[in-house]
């Protein structure tokens, strides 16, 4: 009987530890959301108001004055590209580190870890400089590549780790079919390594979707994607609190839904290049 009772309160303690965790990261999603649909009057009420009637006027503001539908359609585009134009070129490059006998491959894996060392912020001026000279300022084209170098070295590092648990005999008898190693990583490696690249290309678009200093330093006007635009809010007057929550529910939502609608695949993705052998 006592070996029960503590186990059910480590189990009560377990189950109590993990809903606080959930609730810190749930509420403030939570909060931003009711802030969405409240009016200027309640979200500056020193007590928090719980019960309120509802009201678009946020959202009216940011469509007829953030024109956020514009910058929600450069973010897809932006983000979309960046994930396909990535995992295009992070594949090949897995690959063949995976497969094939490189010299010093352990020194080219360092190095393209050492490139996520680099904080991103190191290499803005050069960066704007190169931009500016070659007339590529302010284009969504520029923002995709520089999401996708990037963002570059994560995807290989990550599709390597799965493609190393994808059995070699499996290439070996492609091989043996007469496959060419294009044939081979197009036919066999590419089907096995879907949920890795689920995974992946998520995560890509995540990053990407939130990426806030590229963003707001190589692009101006009507070319920015959704993350600036939250600097809108900051105003002579004050903080516009309503506006601001109604356009963070539009940053968030996407992104939310995708990792709903993906949550299987990312699960098996996560775990699949966790155990080896």
């Amino acid at each position: 009987m006592p070996g029960r009772a503590v186990r059910w309160y480590r189990h009560a303690l377990l189950v109590a530890a993990n809903a606080v965790i959930v609730g810190l990261f749930v509420f403030p999603l939570i909060w931003m959301l009711l802030g969405a649909f409240k009016s200027e009057a309640d979200l500056l009420s020193p007590d928090p108001v719980w019960f309120f009637k509802p009201t678009l006027e946020h959202w009216r503001f940011i469509h007829d004055n953030w024109a956020v539908e514009r910058h929600l359609l450069n973010s897809l585009l932006i983000s979309v590209a960046t994930t396909f134009l990535t995992l295009v070129l992070a594949l090949p490059a897995a690959y063949g580190l995976s497969r094939f006998p490189i010299w010093q491959k352990d020194a080219i894996l360092f190095d393209i870890l050492s490139l996520k060392m680099i904080p991103p912020i190191a290499s803005i001026v050069p960066l704007f400089v190169l931009v500016r000279s070659v007339g590529a300022y302010n284009t969504l084209a520029v923002l995709i590549i520089l999401n996708a170098a990037f963002q570059l070295p994560f995807a290989i590092l990550v599709l390597k780790s799965f493609i190393d648990e994808i059995p070699r005999e499996i290439d070996e008898a492609a091989t043996v079919d007469g496959c060419r190693p294009w044939r081979v990583l197009w036919k066999t490696i590419l089907p096995l390594s879907a949920p890795g690249l689920i995974c992946c290309a998520l995560f890509v678009f995540m990053f990407t979707w939130n990426e806030f200093l590229l963003a707001n330093t190589m692009v101006s006007g009507d070319t920015r994607p959704l993350p600036p635009i939250v600097g809108l809010a900051l105003t002579h007057r004050g903080i516009l609190w309503g506006p601001a929550m109604a356009l963070g529910v539009v940053v968030v939502l996407p992104v939310l839904f995708l990792t709903f609608a993906l949550s299987r695949y990312m699960a098996r993705g996560l775990t699949f290049g966790a155990v080896k052998g």
